[in-house]
Formats: structure tokens, sequence, C-alpha cells
């Protein structure tokens, strides 16, 4: 019987420190006892070693430790934290993956796994970040050989060039997890295994522009001089071509229905058997071709030149430009993208072919999204451009090619990938950059020097963030903007309920309101206290926290003061579910939680720290950050405390959902934690960050030194 690490519970993951769960269960045993000692669960309770198991449980003898009590149906379960029969072990899940019964073996117990295809195993904590090998994020696999570390799940922020297996320029490429292909000039060719770009052996000097495969062992390049060639578990062979015209690009539905494109307004079709010329409605050279299925294909070429392949066969369709296109991909058969000279980008949808509003006026050379809010546009001149469903977005990348042709520039020719986290781009000297689905950008605004402290938004084109002197800027999607600032005191905590309502809060008592035109100097019953943190359910609740226990509450009247528990500890942060359920955190370790009745402080597993940040996905999910690297988490069952790997102080936490959680502090410290273990990444500064907020797949982070950063992600995780 054996458990994926994934299964592994979070909660326990994170509890269990040196004594096991083993250990526990034992201490389980001698509570009980003692409470059937007093009377409590004599009633219906049997003798289990040295003591009782009440009512509704049975009790396991433990090969190795004393006999435990659990419920029937844990009984020769793996994960209950007893060593049964037949088990080799058992922590309770402490580690994620262990399994039970014979093969008690998973990806770093140092064993070897014929399930997990496991050659070796180098007894790699899940602790251990991709970070270490000199990556931006993600955690390490088990190794492939027995001489290095498998880094196939680490990733790379942005862009990040890999070695190239030839110097000709290359043109275009082809994916099939984990396989890719791409193909140039000189009839290059290069071959990505998962992990390096190979050159393989090619049968033609000609210039390949265009590859296609229904599989890894089924690949089509076309080129120069009707050149077509194939791809099988034999090699690359040459195909006979019914033309001399130059092909410039190929796509299949299928492995017996293939189209080629080139000169002239050459089509190409492979039926299987072999390739026979197409009746083409234009002379003009076509570039590109993508279709949705063997009745819905797209060819464009020059002069804005668009046509369409259905049931009646090709005809030319309306285009809303002249200009030369040179490329077509769809995510569908209403969603299709073609770009080409001067910037030129058009979309199909239902109603035809219409212009995008373009940022570029550079020649576009290559178009491929993984989805109609993810789509990739590259251009001769070594720019990548990305759209997410609202506008289109310049990427970061390298802007110069390595060692000898370090003084050349990027130039780029094709652009496709395998999905939203496998993304490649080639270009001229043999260039391939690779895309991991993640962006980290470090922002500008006007004047950089202000420390900034709070952060929070409506949306990824509505945030604020707010500071020292009274600094509020505001991000409209495009740039960071000066607001009017009403005062000079430090501000420390924003959060509103929408773009037309939000509050700040910071020293000498401030709170400040923005109706969505002017922020607004509002009173408060506290003015002695300095503000923290803030956050309401709705307008009309709103709680702030500050210096002494300050809690202030707003009911879209006024603010009051509220009494708070016995704790008179500076309270730094508050957040909620909804206006039963309010959580602030503060110094001493100190936790209180607000039920829509009263404030109640909470055991606390941290009393000697600073508590600085709190957040939760839910009622049962609910994490809190402080000095020292704590991270507390709050299950359902009380606080416990999680392993950060890290003593730095923490500042800021928040997530898209128990699985997806970040946290940022000193020194750039920047951690993920995927429901399994907290993960170092890569924050690319040693800056102070202070806060972070998000909404879907993008994140703000803000610190030190007019410090913004934002993450973006083409995907969440699943």
């Amino acid at each position: 019987m054996r458990r994926r690490d994934e299964d592994a519970s979070p909660a326990v993951s994170g509890l269990w420190r040196g004594g096991g769960a083993i250990r526990h269960a034992a201490a389980v045993v001698l509570v009980l006892a003692l409470i059937c000692i007093a009377g409590a669960c004599l009633q219906g309770g049997i003798p289990c070693g040295d003591g009782v198991c009440p009512s509704g449980r049975t009790c396991v003898l433990d090969e190795e430790d004393a006999p435990a009590c659990v419920v029937p149906t844990s009984v020769n379960t793996c994960g209950n934290g007893v060593l049964e029969a037949d088990e080799d072990c058992d922590d309770g899940n402490q580690v994620g993956g262990d399994g039970c019964g014979s093969e008690c073996v998973h990806c770093g117990d140092g064993e070897l796994s014929e399930a997990e295809d496991e050659i070796c195993d180098t007894q790699l904590p899940v602790t251990i970040s991709c970070v270490s090998l000199s990556y931006d994020f993600g955690r390490p696999g088990c190794v492939s050989s027995c001489d290095d570390l498998s880094a196939i799940p680490c990733g790379s922020w942005n862009w990040r060039r890999q070695e190239r297996a030839t110097l000709q320029t290359l043109r275009a490429g082809w994916s099939s997890l984990p396989d890719a292909f791409a193909v140039g000039e000189g009839g290059a060719i290069a071959h990505y295994n998962g992990q390096s770009w190979q050159a393989v052996p090619s049968p033609t000097s000609e210039a390949l522009s265009g590859v296609w495969g229904s599989g890894p062992r089924d690949v089509f390049a076309v080129g120069d001089r009707g050149t077509i060639l194939h791809y099988d578990d034999q090699g690359w062979q040459v195909m006979p071509s019914p033309t001399s015209e130059a092909l410039s690009g190929v796509w299949g539905s299928g492995p017996r229905d293939v189209f080629a494109v080139g000169d002239r307004g050459t089509i190409l079709h492979y039926d299987g058997q072999g390739w026979q010329a197409m009746t083409s409605p234009t002379a003009e050279a076509l570039s590109g071709v993508w279709g949705s299925g063997p009745h819905d294909v797209f060819a464009v070429g020059d002069s804005g030149t668009i046509l369409h392949h259905d049931d009646q066969g090709w005809q030319a369709v309306p285009s809303p430009t002249s200009e030369a296109l040179s490329g077509v991909w769809g995510s569908g058969p209403h969603d299709v993208f073609a770009v080409g000279d001067h910037g030129a980008m058009l979309r199909y949808d239902d109603q035809g072919w219409q212009a995008m509003p373009s940022p570029t006026s550079k020649a576009l050379s290559g178009v491929w999204g993984s989805g109609p809010e993810n789509v990739y546009v590259v251009d001769a001149e070594g720019t990548i451009l990305h759209y997410d469903g609202e506008g289109w977005q310049r990427m970061t990348l390298p802007t110069t090619l390595p060692e000898n042709a370090s003084s050349q520039q990027v130039r780029l020719h094709g652009v496709w990938g395998s999905g939203p986290q496998d993304v490649f781009a080639v270009g001229n000297v043999g260039t391939t950059l690779h895309y991991n689905g993640q962006d980290w950008q470090n922002m500008t605004w006007p004047t950089s020097t202000v420390w900034l402290t709070g952060l929070w938004g409506s949306g990824p084109h509505d945030v604020f963030a707010v500071g020292i002197q009274g600094t509020i800027l505001h991000y409209d999607g495009q740039a960071w903007q000066d607001k009017t600032w009403p005062t000079t005191a430090w501000l420390t905590g924003v959060w509103g309920s929408g773009p037309q309502d939000v509050f700040a809060v910071g020293s000498e008592g401030t709170i400040l309101h923005y109706d969505g035109h002017d922020w607004i100097k509002m009173d408060q019953p506290a003015p002695e206290a300095s503000l923290t943190g803030v956050w309401g359910s709705g307008p009309e609740d709103v709680f702030a926290v500050g210096s002494e226990g300050t809690i202030l509450h707003y009911d879209g009247h006024g603010w009051i003061k509220v009494d708070p528990p016995a704790s008179r500890a500076l309270l730094r942060s508050v957040w909620g579910r909804g206006p039963g359920d309010v959580f602030a955190v503060g110094d001493g370790g100190t936790i209180l939680h607000y039920d829509g009745e009263s404030w109640q402080k909470a055991p606390s597993p941290a009393s000697e720290v600073s508590l600085t940040g709190v957040w939760g996905s839910g009622p049962q999910d609910v994490f809190a950050v402080g000095s020292e690297g704590t991270i507390l988490h709050d299950g359902g069952q009380g606080w416990r405390a999680m392993s950060s790997t890290t003593l730095i102080t923490l500042n800021g936490v928040w997530g898209t959902g128990p699985r997806d959680v970040f946290a940022v502090g000193e020194f750039g410290e920047l951690l993920h934690y995927d429901g399994t273990s907290w993960l170092k990444l890569d924050s690319t500064t040693d800056r102070i960050f202070f806060a972070i907020w998000g909404t879907g797949r993008s994140s703000f982070v803000v610190g030190e030194g007019g410090a913004i950063y934002r993450h973006t992600r083409t995907e969440l995780p699943r």
C-alpha cells in the first residue's frame, strides 16, 4: 500500500518535529488513561496496555511502541501512525509519500522504488528548493542518473536561454512532452529531450522553415525547394515532394491529414500515402497554416492574404490588412490569431477577421498560444509579447546572444509550446529560449526611495500601495502613479471593498478613506494609537488594529473602539473570512479571534515571537507569519507551527488557496507553500519585503526603497 507525496496532510507534515507521530500515539494513550481514571470514559471503555480506550475506539498493538487507541475504520490503515502487522513503516504521514506495507519507499528516502522508476535516490528532503540548483522556483525531483539531482521540475522566472545545439538560425519548432524539435537554416534540426538540446543528423542542407507532428514519432518538416522531411523511429528521411517552391509552414489534424504552404500560393496535402498539390485561390506567397480540424484550416501570407479550407476546398476570405502575414494560430474554430509586418495583429471570431490594437510596429514573425487568454508573439528584433485576454504586454527576456555572438541582438523567428508552463522561442545563431509560465518583474514608479508597507487591490488593474510619509500609489494595469497625499503619517495598511471604497491606516491614529476620487482623513476614537492593519467584510464592516491591543470597528457611519481581550500587545495584522470569523495577530505570538460577538485570545504555539501577517483560504486554513521565520497554521484543530526552512523575519502572507500560499520578509525572503512544504523562491533582491497581495494569476510584492515586484503565472497550481 503506497501513498503519493501529494496525499500527505500539510497540517501533519508541518506539525510534528523530532518526537514523531508514534510517540504522539503513546502520549494519546497516557492522556486517555488519565481521563478514564477521572471517570470521563469508564463506561464503554476497553483496556489498552496500561490505559483504557474510550467508547468508539479500539486498541491496536504497535510493534515498536506503546499500544494506541484508534477508530475502528483506521485499523490496518496506512497513515494511522501505528506500526501494524505487515507494515514496515507508518509515521502518520509525517513525511509525504512514505507508504506502508512492504515497500515503504519514496522520493528522498534513500531507497530505490521500481514503482517510481527511480534509478537512485539521495534522501532529498521535501523542503529542498530548486533555488539551490540556481533555478528560481520548484522542488527537485528524484535523480534520473546517479551523478546529479533531477532539475526537471525546476523553473526560472521569465525566459531563460538554453544551451544551443547549433549556430544556424532556427525558424520554427514543435513540441510533444517531453520532446521538442526545432528546424532552421542549412537543414539544421535540433531535438530537445526534456533536459537539453542536441543537434541531430539532417538529410538536407536546404533551409527549413516549418515543423509539425502528430506525435513524437511522426513529425514533418518543410523548407526551400519544396523540401519535405519526415521523422519516425528510424530518423529523418526525405519525402517525395510535388513542388520545387519554397515551403514555409506545415500543420495537420492527424498523421493522414497534413497541409503544407509556400511560395506562389502553393498548398500541398498529405493523406498518409503521399503529397498532392491542392488548388489554391491565390498566387501570393503563403507563410503560415493552422486549423482546428480537417475541414477548418487557415493559411496566411503576403499582402494580408487569408485563406480558409472547408468541405468545399480553399477560399480567400476578407482581410482587414494589406500587410504581409507571417503566422497563424488559434485556440478553436472561432478564436484565431494572425500576425505580420509592421506590428499587424488580427483576430478571427464568429464575425470575421478584425484588426487588434498592436503595441508595436515591428515585423512579427510567429504566434502561438495555449488558450485564448495565453498567447505569445515574437518579432525579428527579439521582442516577445504576451496576451492575457485583456491586452498585450512586453515580456522580460535576454537581450543579447552569448559567447562569441554576445554583441549581436537576439532575433526571434518562431514560438511554440506544449502548454502554458512549457513554451519555446527560437532565433538567430541557434538561440533557444524557454519559459516555465511564471514572470517576476521589477516594476518602477516616478520616485523609488519611499518604503512601501501596505498593499491591496480590487483587481490586477486596480492596486493600491501605501508607505512612509503618507505615500499612496495606484496601479491601473499600465503604470504606477502617485495619488494626492492628505497626510505625512506612515501608512502601514490598506484594504477596500471595491475601487471606490478603500481604507488606509497608519501612525498617529491615521485613517484615510478613498471614494474613487479623493482621499479624505476620517475621525477615529483612538487618535493616540498607531494603526498597523485594516480589513473588512464589506463597506459597513471594517476592522483596524494597532498599538496597545487597539481594535477599531467601522459600521458605515463611524469608527468605534472595541474592548480587546486581556492582552495589550501590539496588533500588527488583521484578516477575516467574514463578519463572524476574523483574526488579528501581533507581538508575543498574540492571536485573537472574533466570532461575530466578541474577541477571544487563542492559544499560540509561538509566544516569544512577533506575528506580523495573517491570511487564510477558509475557516479551517489560516496562516500567520512573523519573526524568526515563524509560520503558524490553523487547520481547524488549533494553531500549529510549520517548518519554514528560514529564520528570517517574515512580514506578509497571501495565497490563492490552501496549496498555493506565499510569504515575504526581510532580505528579499520569498517563500511558497504548495500543500507539501514551504520552499524558498528566488526574489532576485535582498531588499526588505513588507506586504504581498494578489488576485488570480497575478500578485504584487512591495517593500524597502520603493520596491514593487509583480509575479504573474499563466496557469494556477491545481
